[in-house]
C-alpha cells in the first residue's frame, strides 16, 4: 500500500459505514462517543481518562469489543519469552503461523524495514497468574490455552528474533499478530490503548492507515487512544477526533472535532512558519487571521501576520523586498479591499504577490454590517441582546472606524475585534475560502 492509497483509506472506510445507526456511549457529564463510527481517535492530557474510557467500553460491549493495552501485553510477552530456554525447539514443533503476504507488507511498511523473511509463531505458554494469562487467550474462551507470540526475521543478511527487537518493532509484529487471531470475527469494535507509543512519526501514520484498512476489510470499527500529533491531526482532518478532559468531580468530559475543528490545537505543536503577510492595520490583522482560520486552518497555522500604520508602506516594501528563486520563507502584501482602485494585484516578475482583503471597503466597514443581526452579534459577544441594542442605537451614525473603536471600549477591544472578524468570516464562507486559496497559490 503506497501513500496515495493510504490517504484514501479514511474516505473509503467512512463511505462503507455511511448511514449507520448511531450507537452512543455516554462519557461523563459532557459528551458521548458514537461506536457506530468507523474510527474515533481519542486524545487528551495524561490522566484525562483515555484508558478508563476504553476499558469501560470494552466492559459494555463484552464479546463484541477487543481491548488491547499493547504496553502491558508486550511487557508480559517478553517476560515469558525471556524465561524460556528452548525457544527453537518449541517453534519447530508448532510450525510457522504467518504472516501472509498482506500482513508481511504491512509489517515491512510500518516498521520501515524491507525484511527478507518474517516468521510468526504461537507458543503454547502464557504469563503466570490467572488474570494476566486470561489476556493471552485470544479466543476469549476460558477453555483455550494461553498463547504467546514469537517472531524471527531476516534483514540485511542478519537473522534475529523477538528478544533482539526494539520495542517499536516488537509491538508492531505483536499487534498485527493479535489481529490475525481474530481475522474471522465480524463487526468487532477494536479498542487500542496507545499502540503507537514506541513508533517514530512516519511509522504512526503508516500504522493508522493499515489499521483502518483492516477494519474496512473485516467490517470492524475502531477506537484508538494516542498522544501522537500525526494521528491526532489526521483524525481532525477527517472529523474523527474526540478530546477528553477531566471534568468537575473527576469525571471525564468529551468534545468532538466535528463541533470544533480547533479542539485539538492545544495538543499539537505549531507548524513552522512558511509565509508572512503584511496587512494595513489592527482591524485588517484580525480579519485576515479569521479568513485564514475559517478558509484553511492548516494554512493559517503556518502563516504569520504583520500590521503597520496604513497601506503607505506596502508599495515600497513590495518593490524592495528581495524574492530569491527558491525562498525558504514566502511573503505577500495584503491591502484592504478599498485599495482595489489604487493598487494592482497583477503579478510582477521578481516581486512578491499582492492579495486584497474581500470586498471593496476597509475591514471596519465590513465589521459594521454585523449590526444588522444584533441577536447573533450579542450571542457572539456573550452580552445581553437588549443591552447591545441600546449600545448600537447609541453608535448609530458613527463612521465605521469610530463604531468599532467605541464598541471595543465597551466590551474590550481584543475581544470585540476577534468576535467581529470571526463572525464576518463565518458568515462569508465563500469569501474566506477564496481568500485562503489565493494566499496559498500566490506564495
Amino acid at each position: 500500500m503506497r501513500r496515495a492509497k493510504e490517504l484514501l483509506v479514511w474516505r473509503e472506510l467512512q463511505a462503507a459505514h455511511g448511514g449507520a445507526t448511531p450507537n452512543l456511549f455516554t462519557i461523563g457529564a459532557v459528551g458521548a462517543i458514537d461506536l457506530s463510527r468507523p474510527c474515533t481517535v481519542l486524545g487528551g492530557r495524561n490522566g484525562s481518562g483515555k484508558s478508563r474510557l476504553l476499558r469501560s467500553i470494552a466492559l459494555n460491549l463484552g464479546d463484541d469489543g477487543l481491548y488491547l493495552d499493547l504496553h502491558h501485553l508486550c511487557e508480559q510477552a517478553l517476560i515469558v519469552l525471556r524465561s524460556l530456554k528452548n525457544l527453537e525447539e518449541m517453534k519447530d514443533e508448532l510450525g510457522r503461523l504467518g504472516p501472509d503476504d498482506k500482513r508481511l507488507d504491512d509489517v515491512r511498511r510500518v516498521v520501515g524495514r524491507d525484511y527478507e523473511s518474517v516468521d510468526w509463531y504461537a507458543l503454547d505458554v502464557g504469563p503466570e497468574g490467572d488474570e494476566i494469562a486470561a489476556k493471552f487467550r485470544w479466543g476469549g474462551d476460558t477453555g483455550d490455552d494461553p498463547l504467546t507470540p514469537y517472531f524471527t526475521v531476516r534483514y540485511a543478511g542478519i537473522e534475529y528474533d523477538a528478544l533482539e527487537m526494539g520495542l517499536g518493532e516488537f509491538s508492531v509484529h505483536f499487534l498485527l499478530w493479535i489481529l490475525e487471531q481474530f481475522k474471522d470475527r465480524k463487526n468487532l469494535v477494536l479498542l487500542l490503548d496507545e499502540p503507537d507509543a514506541y513508533l517514530p512519526p512516519v511509522g504512526v501514520e503508516r500504522l493508522l492507515s493499515r489499521l483502518l484498512a483492516i477494519c474496512q476489510k473485516r467490517s470492524w470499527r475502531m477506537v484508538i487512544s494516542t498522544h501522537s500529533e500525526e494521528m491526532i491531526a489526521s483524525a481532525v482532518d477527517h472529523g474523527a477526533f474526540l478530546l477528553l478532559r477531566m471534568g468537575a468531580g473527576g469525571s471525564t468530559d468529551a468534545f468532538h472535532s466535528q463541533d470544533d475543528p480547533t479542539i485539538a490545537d492545544t495538543l499539537l505543536a505549531r507548524p513552522p512558519i512558511e509565509r508572512v503577510l503584511f496587512v494595513e492595520d489592527e482591524s485588517a490583522w484580525y480579519l485576515c487571521r479569521a479568513l485564514l482560520d475559517h478558509g484553511d486552518r492548516g494554512l493559517s497555522k503556518a502563516t504569520s501576520l504583520v500590521w503597520g500604520d496604513g497601506n503607505g508602506y506596502m508599495t515600497p516594501l513590495r518593490s524592495s523586498l528581495p524574492r530569491p528563486p527558491e525562498p525558504e520563507l514566502a511573503f505577500a502584501v495584503v491591502p484592504d479591499g478599498d485599495q482595489r482602485g489604487e493598487m494592482s494585484d497583477a503579478p510582477i516578475a521578481g516581486r512578491w504577490p499582492l492579495h486584497f482583503l474581500p470586498g471593496s471597503v476597509d475591514p471596519d466597514e465590513l465589521f459594521r454590517t454585523l449590526k444588522d443581526d444584533p441577536a447573533a452579534l450579542a450571542d457572539a459577544l456573550r452580552v445581553d441582546v437588549a443591552e447591545l441594542q441600546r449600545k448600537l442605537d447609541d453608535l448609530e451614525g458613527e463612521d465605521a472606524h469610530d463604531w468599532v473603536n467605541r464598541l471595543g471600549e465597551a466590551y474590550g477591544r481584543p475581544h470585540v475585534l476577534t468576535v467581529l472578524a470571526t463572525s464576518w468570516a463565518q458568515t462569508h464562507g465563500d469569501e474566506s475560502a477564496t481568500f485562503a486559496a489565493l494566499v496559498r497559490a500566490g506564495v
